[in-house]
């Protein structure tokens, strides 16, 4: 966004607030109820916050991406902000050692802390119960503790995160707003027939093709669900064919993935980041979209797979993750692959039924980007007032 916006101009803190309050006067807005929102971090491959935000000004809220905690402490006493936290896990990123990870958080939670007692209100999103790429898992699950407890309000998507959440961290049902994942209806490239997304990714008519779509990483169970492979061509009698399509992890894993499908022509890899163009090429191409995770609240390929009127076989906990989409969602006891693979047989079945397709479609509309974002700005002034 901050790129669009200033054509790669680097821009501090300060100028963003002030732009912001002009852009928000011009709109009408008075200064007394407009609010500027920051929101940290910025992920530029994800369209997540470009939707969650699409709406912000119509409500009243500046929204712009801020690139360091410290920033805020520049701030001139009278600029108050609300601060977003999405993806906690990446302030991990150079932390080599669990006793630095430690710290991390520990310096962490303290600004988080003081921003709260210099006025600043405090949101946080809450994407999953630890991230999948969770590189040191117990001082991250220690920080959302924290933080939850520092927020002053707390946005989730998935209706039963609270409870999902309860074994490892608590959080204040008073705090909580619930917005869930929008479609990405008109988001991504949708005007490629689904023959020729098949024919382009190789894939015979008479292929049932799972998608699994997304980062490659450890702790997504993509490797476990390849070990199944055999289970499913069994009981297809040999039409199945696995996708496998994102953004390549670390050195170590991709190897052993490269070795898992090495020789196997029931196997597609495509390890690169998936433009916004090609999105469709993978959905459309396939039958079934598979999100193998041994845990989750939420997810990204869950809405995109709905958008695309592709079934989805997901993790018990995310069944509700998006509602009104139980007729197209087929879900598996979480870490158990042989109840992963009985889903999909499950969504093969499913797939041609009417109340699938149905469901499908009226989902993507009804959860429309720009719907969500006004639900989302409605319900975050409404708690954000109550706290005045």
């Amino acid at each position: 966004m901050r790129g669009i916006r200033q054509h790669g101009i680097e821009r501090s803190l300060y100028e963003e607030c002030m732009d912001g309050m002009d852009a928000l006067t011009a709109s009408g807005h008075e200064p007394a109820s407009g609010r500027l929102l920051a929101f940290f971090p910025f992920v530029h491959r994800n369209p997540f916050q470009t939707m969650l935000y699409a709406r912000a000004f119509d409500h009243g809220f500046a929204c712009f991406p801020f690139k360091a905690v410290d920033d805020v402490t520049t701030l001139p006493d009278d600029v108050k902000l609300v601060l977003h936290y999405h993806w906690l896990h990446r302030i991990f990123d150079q932390a080599d050692s669990a006793r630095e990870a430690k710290k991390v958080a520990t310096r962490f939670g303290d600004r988080l802390q003081r921003q709260k007692e210099a006025g600043h209100q405090i949101v946080w999103t809450v994407h999953n119960v630890l991230s999948h790429a969770a590189a040191f898992p117990d001082e991250e699950l220690a920080l959302r503790e924290v933080v939850a407890n520092i927020a002053n309000v707390i946005h989730v998507m998935n209706p039963r995160t609270a409870d999902l959440c309860k074994p490892s961290y608590q959080l204040d049902e008073s705090k909580i707003i619930s917005v869930p994942h929008s479609s990405y209806k008109d988001v991504y490239g949708d005007y490629v027939c689904a023959r020729q997304a098949r024919f382009e990714l190789g894939l015979k008519p008479e292929d049932t093709a799972f998608l699994l779509f997304g980062s490659l990483g450890q702790r997504k169970g993509t490797r476990q669900f390849l070990g199944e492979i055999d289970r499913l061509q069994g009981t297809l009698k040999g039409r199945a064919t696995v996708v496998v399509a994102g953004s390549p992890g670390d050195a170590a894993f991709m190897d052993e993935l490269q070795m898992l499908v090495a020789g196997r022509s029931d196997v597609k890899l495509f390890p690169k980041h998936i433009d916004d163009q090609a999105v469709q090429i993978f959905f459309k191409a396939s039958d079934v979209v598979v999100c193998p995770y041994p845990q989750g609240l939420n997810s990204g390929v869950m809405a995109t797979a709905a958008t695309f009127a592709r079934p989805v076989v997901v993790p018990d906990m995310m069944a509700d993750a998006c509602p009104g989409l139980e007729a197209a969602v087929f879900s598996f006891a979480a870490g158990d692959m042989t109840s992963c693979v009985d889903a999909c047989f499950r969504a093969v079945d499913g797939k041609e039924a009417d109340g699938c397709k149905n469901t499908l479609q009226s989902w993507a509309s009804e959860y429309d980007p720009r719907r969500v974002s006004d639900n989302f700005f409605m319900s975050l002034r409404n708690k954000l007032e109550q706290l005045s």
